[in-house]
Parts: structure tokens; sequence; C-alpha cells
């Protein structure tokens, strides 16, 4: 005989106090279990089986509030769709002479995975499954996601409870608040705004039948970044010709960072990434290049030809130097620019959350350097070189003119260079060739 039985995990609290609701499928002895991801205080509420509607419900064992008793009712509402849903397949099975037994039912229920109801289900179960859908796109990149979700939930942890139609612009301009009491400031408020943004934007592509707010368009919150810092030419130079030989680790570190600049200008968790990789495998070139892909955004780099800076690297070690944590790599950069001497002060500008310009800071080169300049640095030298924009595009992995724009540092190296263009050209023009070739033309 089928049998369907929901209850309160009551010895499974959380910090909250809050313990899951639990659903059990049993039929001739086989059981099947499963967590609803609803979850109640079980001093407050209890579940039961109604007889007048011949279904298992919430109900109250202490006075309610206004939000509780709203989160009461959205929760029997999903309750009551998870039963219909059983009680479906159950009939199903009944009718086409099956037994019900519970691998069948569990295969049944979990063809469809909306068994909650969609225009009942709580901010957190929705963000929950935009997590795990984000997961399967954008691997690592999925962290910051989850650091505005963790932001929220301890702005709200005082009710708890929270439905899509309760995001108003009140709630977050609150939440802007709190943001900002946690000594979060211009565009890492954005960011967190950015985020939620996707979010609610994702469910309204994915689900039509659900009216999502658009109270976070009414909130006032600008992006405005400083531009990146990278070295210069010159600079460059300097660096990879600096004598480390008595300070091994800082030279592993200076020849991973000049090889990250050869060949784009990687994030240090590609650069980790693609060393692990080196290092497992070994490492062969096919056929002179190197394809890799973005962990934060999925972006391909294509045929990245290994220069000869890259390849010096890649042959000076039997086996590809260890990539260290960003945080010690950093240490040893800032080691060797403090070497080099590098007291050149940099101008970096912070923004509000308005976008308004709030300080500059003046701080020495040598107590910023990081693994953060490698792609400035190859954007940099790339414009020195003459490089054509889509070429060096490919090579930083940039998809837009205004983002790679940003790397570019147009500075009295890359003048020179453009004058000294010029000035061949005015030498050419002098020959009297060319000057032939120009009246022929028409041109005075």
């Amino acid at each position: 005989m089928a049998k369907v039985n929901i209850f309160i995990k009551k010895d499974y609290l959380d910090k909250f106090g809050e313990a899951p609701i639990l659903v059990q499928y049993t039929h001739d002895g086989e059981h099947w279990r499963f967590n609803t991801e609803l979850k109640v205080n079980p001093v407050q509420l209890g579940c039961s089986f109604d007889p007048d509607i011949q279904l298992f419900k919430l109900t109250a064992l202490t006075p309610l509030t206004p939000e509780q008793k709203k989160r009461q009712l959205a929760y029997n509402a999903s309750l009551k769709s998870i039963q219909d849903k059983l009680n479906g397949i159950i009939e199903r099975c009944g009718t086409n002479k099956v037994h019900p037994i519970p691998d069948l039912v569990e295969r049944e229920y979990t063809k469809d995975e909306s068994a909650i109801d969609v225009k009942s289900k709580t901010v957190n179960a929705w963000y929950d499954h935009f997590i795990k859908c984000k997961e399967l796109e954008i691997g690592e990149g999925i962290n910051s996601y989850r650091a505005t979700w963790r932001h929220f939930k301890r702005f709200n942890s005082d009710s708890r409870i929270l439905f899509l139609q309760d995001i108003t612009k009140s709630k977050l301009e609150e939440f802007r608040d709190y943001i900002k009491s946690q000594k979060i400031k211009g565009s890492g408020i954005h960011k967190q705004f950015k985020n939620l943004r996707v979010f609610l934007n994702w469910i309204e592509a994915e689900y039509e039948e659900v009216e999502v707010p658009k109270s976070h368009k009414k909130i006032k919150v600008k992006a405005r970044y400083g531009d990146p810092i990278g070295l210069s030419v010159e600079q460059f130079l300097q660096f990879y010709n600096f004598d480390l030989s008595e300070y091994p680790e800082l030279q592993r570190t200076r020849d991973l960072f000049v090889f990250g600049v050869s060949i784009g200008g990687p994030r240090h968790g590609d650069l980790k990434k693609m060393s692990e990789s080196f290092r497992k495998h070994g490492f062969n070139l096919n056929q002179g290049v190197i394809t890799y892909f973005e962990a934060k955004t999925g972006n391909a780099h294509k045929e990245i030809l290994a220069n000869k800076f890259g390849q010096e690297i890649l042959d000076k070690y039997s086996t590809f130097p260890h990539v260290p944590t960003n945080q010690r790599m950093n240490t040893n950069l800032k080691s060797i620019a403090y070497k080099l001497k590098w007291f050149e002060v940099k101008f970096i500008p912070r923004y509000n959350e308005y976008g308004k310009l709030v300080k500059v800071e003046e701080v020495p080169l040598k107590d910023i350097f990081s693994t953060k300049f490698m792609r400035k640095t190859a954007a940099t030298i790339d414009n020195f070189l003459g490089i054509p924009v889509k070429t060096s595009m490919s090579r930083t992995g940039h998809k837009t003119f205004a983002a790679y724009s940003r790397y570019v540092d147009v500075n009295k190296e890359s003048m020179d260079v453009a004058n000294n263009k010029w000035d061949e050209m005015f030498e050419k023009a002098s020959d009297p060739g060319v000057k032939i070739e120009k009246h022929r033309a028409g041109i005075t």
C-alpha cells in the first residue's frame, strides 16, 4: 500500500532554531525520503494530516505574527503542490496497473524539478536554484554571486522570510545601507546590486509566469572604476633583466609574471590552473600555441602563440614552476619592486556608490605591485609594439574595445613610437620618387 507522510525533523535544528520539513513515501516496506528545502520553527508550527482536505499541512502551535502567518500560507501552498504531484503519480501507476514502488515514484517525481509552486517560492529557494544553474555555466565565477547572497542573508537575518514581492525599493535601500556599514565602498556596492539584478533577470527570463519586481531598477548605484595599473615597457624590461639569482623564490615569481605577460596577462587563478596542467601532463606546445579558458568568465583564449619571452621560461625549467598563492606571489612581487627601488608614486582614484570622486590616494609602485599588473602590462606592450587591436584583445581576452582601452597605457614611450612612425613617413614623403607619385595622383 502506498503512503505519503510529511513531518518536521525536529532533531535537525539550525542556528536559527529551524528544522527541515521532510517527505517520506512508503510502499510495501520500501521507503523514499526527500527534503522539501522548507524550514520551520517546531515550537511555533507543527505538521499534521487534515482529514477534511486529505493533505498534510502546517498548523500554528503558538500565536503567529503577520510575517509568520504569511510564511505558513506560502509553505502550505508548497506542501500542497508536492502532495498533489505525488498523488498524481500514484494514480497514474494505478491506471497503468504498475506497482508504485519508491524507485519508480522518485524517477517520475524528479522529471520535473518544479515540485514547489514557483509563485510561492521564497527568495532563498529561488537563489539556491539560481546558484545551481550558474555553477554549470561559469564554474569558479560563481563565488561573486555566493558572496552577494551571504551579505543579503546576514542583512535579512532578523525576519529571514522573504518572497519576491517583498523586494521593494525601501528594502533594497536598507540593503545598500547595510553594505556600506560593512565597509564595502564604491564599485563593491555596485557589484552587489549587479549580481542581484542578474538574479532577478534570470527569474524573469526562465519563468515568464512569475512577476518579478522592478524595484532594483530604481536604486541609484553607479559603477565607476579607476584605470588598472601596469608596468611601462621600460619597467618591464628592467624587471625582466634584474638579477635575482641569489633569491630563487623571487626569481621563480618573476619568471611566472613574465610568462603571464607574454601570453596576454591571465588572472592568477588561470595561471595557477595552467601551471598545474603543465606539471601534471608535461608541456607540449601544439604547433607552438597555448589554449586556455578563463575560470571566472569561461572565455576561451585560443591559439595564443608562445613568443620568445614565454618560450625562454618554458625552456628554463624542466618542470613548469609551481604557482604560489596569490597572496604569496604578491608579497614576492612587492619584494622585487622594493629591490628595484620603484618608489614612483601612482595616483589611485576612489569613487562612492554614485560614481562621484571621493579622494585620490598616492601610493608608491613598490607597495601595490601585484599579479593584477599582468594584463595591463601585456596590453601596454602590445600597443607599444604596434600589434593590431583585435589581435591584442584576443590575447588579453577582452570582448569590447571600451573594456580593452582601459588596459592600454598611452604614455611617453608610446607617444615617442608614434612620433617616430610619423618621422619615417615624413622621410618617405621627402623622397623625390614619392613626390612624383603624389604629382601623378593630383596631390599638391
